[in-house]
């Protein structure tokens, strides 16, 4: 599982494609998540409870991530279907 990190440089574009996305909670095929510049993250709290218990041994999924060293333009499009509380899902319980 990564570990925390953050992106100084670059906006972090990450397309989940198929699977059990095991370093986020609530993530499904067709989804997109964006990092940008600057953001802290890593696993999500659950995520990383169970990487730390040695939960699970491997992994079956496949994403795409895309690093730009242009900030991503949001289109009113993506904002339309944006989940606002994202950002938060680090947070713990």
């Amino acid at each position: 599982m990564p570990f925390f990190h953050n992106n100084d440089d670059f906006d972090e574009l990450i397309f989940y494609h198929r699977g059990d996305f095991f370093s986020r909670d609530n993530i499904h095929p067709g989804m997109l998540t964006l990092h940008p510049m600057g953001f802290t993250h890593g696993p999500h709290p659950k995520a990383f409870a169970a990487g730390a218990q040695h939960a699970k041994k491997e992994t079956d999924e496949v994403a795409v991530m895309l690093d730009s060293r242009t900030p991503w333009d949001i289109l009113p499009d993506a904002i339309a279907v944006e989940l606002p509380e994202y950002v938060d899902s680090w947070k713990a319980k």
